[in-house]
Formats: C-alpha cells, structure tokens, sequence
C-alpha cells in the first residue's frame, strides 16, 4: 500500500525540485522525504531523473496515475492540503498568505508548458495562471475560472534614449532588442509580439530570475513587458506610451472535474477579493464576475 505521505514526497519533490522543500511542506526531514520519494519509486519501477534543472520520471507511469488520482481525490476531500502554484507576481501579491487548506509552490516557473503537465498529472491542484496563454475552452482536462483582465505594456529601463526622444513609433521600438523567452513558452504572446517586430532578444530562462529579466531591461537598451501586477514586483521599469494589442489578466486553472467544486470556488473567491485592492488603486485592472456557485 501507498501511503499519502510517500506518493506526496515523490509528487513534492518533483514539483518543487527540492526535497527539502518538500520536507517543509510535509513537516518532514530530508533523510525521511528521499526514503519515503524511493519507496514510492521502487513501487512503480521509476526512476527519478533531472534534465535541464528539472526533475522527471522515467519510465511507465500508468499505475502512478492511477494512484496521482486516488490521492488527488483525498486531497480534495480534505485529507490532505490542496496544491497551488503561480506566477512569480500573483504568488507574492495574490496567494502570500497560502489560502486556507492550500499550499504554495515555488512561484518561480516560467512558461505555460510545466504547470499545465502538472495539473494534467494531478501532482498540483491549482494555478493562478496569467494570460492570454490559459487552456483553450474545449480543453477536455483544464478550466480556467476568470477572475480580472489587464492590458500588457512596453517597459524600458529609467535611462533608456525612447523616452527622451518625444513621441514614438512602432519603427522606433524595432530599432532596439526586445526580451524573448525559448520558443512555445507563451505561444500566443509570443505569437503576438512577433507580428509586432518584438520578442528577438532570446534569454533562456525556465525558473524566473530577476536579473535575466526586469533586470536586463534595467541595465541595457533591451525592451521588456509588464503588467499592473507585475510592476509591483519589477523595480523601476518605465512605460512606453505605445499601446499593446495584448489583454492579459489572472485566472484560477483547475481539472475540469473539479471546476464547480466548492473548494476551487472558495479559492477564486478568495483571489477575487485580494485583487479588489488592486483594481482600487489601478482602472486598467478590471475584476470579472466569479462564477456562481451550484
């Protein structure tokens, strides 16, 4: 038999890529998550491999799944805390402190790609998801519960020559080096601002860093992109007065199955009222309706 403990210390380890980390979670020591992570390993005749900082299964993990939803369903059954990861803004600003029976991951993925495997494979539960990169509405496995929509911006460095050169151009933007993650990170926003002559400043980044992001656009001539939210967490970047065609915003992504559940609809509420503060102080952001309860 499979204990909660010894499938979460696999399933924590591998989300937060880190056994101590998981330990802190599970309020357990280190030595206790590696024994109980190779328990469940050797059960199901896997191996625990990292690529690229990333740890991964190897291996045929049929009988795990079966297993990843019998333990989801304790989850949602209050058997054990719910799983919740996030943007590296709406983790500090939205889900600090963790929601009640939730915990918070590492709030540092970059990418739609890991959080979207990981809630296809149960190991997490929830994610506070930025747009406009959420699962598509006929998605069979995900759904995403709205819960405010805002523009995406231009941002530059404090001494950056655009803004002491008057009004500006779409031919002036092009002229200089745009920040650009790994191609498929966020296809649609990549999508866009290639049609814009942006996006061609490769930085290769899978945990966000500060220093390859807001950072480069601090310290160089590189063009970056922000948020109402992720200001907030960016330093001192400053606006270009061009306008986006680009609406982003946060929503709740969970398993379809678990869409209507009160558990998810106490968590979107519960967002919905930490943003309130926000949409106070900024117009631009706009709260959506929270879906009604069954």
């Amino acid at each position: 038999m499979l204990t909660l403990e010894c499938l979460a210390s696999l399933d924590l380890s591998l989300w937060l890529r880190s056994g101590q980390a998981a330990g802190q979670r599970l309020g357990l020591n280190q030595s206790s998550v590696s024994r109980k992570c190779n328990q469940a390993l050797e059960l199901f005749g896997l191996e625990l491999v990292k690529q690229d900082q990333e740890w991964s299964l190897q291996g045929d993990a049929a009988l795990l799944q079966l297993e990843r939803r019998v333990h989801q369903l304790a989850r949602w059954q209050d058997l054990a805390p719910l799983r919740l990861e996030a943007t590296y803004w709406s983790g500090p600003l939205l889900a600090t402190p963790a929601p009640a029976g939730w915990l918070l991951g590492t709030c540092d993925i970059v990418g739609v790609g890991l959080p979207m495997a990981l809630l296809r494979q149960r190991v997490i539960d929830g994610w506070i998801a930025a747009g406009p990169d959420w699962p598509d509405p006929d998605d069979p496995e995900l759904v995403a519960l709205p819960l405010c929509r805002y523009p995406v911006h231009l941002v530059v460095g404090p001494n950056h020559p655009l803004l002491n050169q008057g009004p500006i151009s779409w031919d002036d933007v092009a002229a200089f080096p745009s920040l650009a993650l790994p191609p498929g990170t966020y296809p649609k926003v990549e999508a866009c601002l290639k049609h814009l002559g942006l996006w061609n400043a490769p930085v290769r980044m899978r945990r966000y860093r500060r220093e390859r992001w807001e950072g480069q656009t601090e310290a160089d001539l590189t063009i970056g992109y922000a948020t109402v939210l992720s200001e907030r967490v960016a330093g001192s970047l400053v606006r270009l007065p061009l306008d986006l065609p680009l609406t982003s915003g946060e929503s709740l992504v969970v398993r379809r199955e678990f869409g209507p559940h009160p558990h998810t609809l106490a968590l979107a509420a519960e967002l919905h009222r930490r943003l309130e503060a926000f949409a106070a102080a900024a117009p631009e952001l706009t709260l959506l309706p929270l879906p009604p309860a069954p």
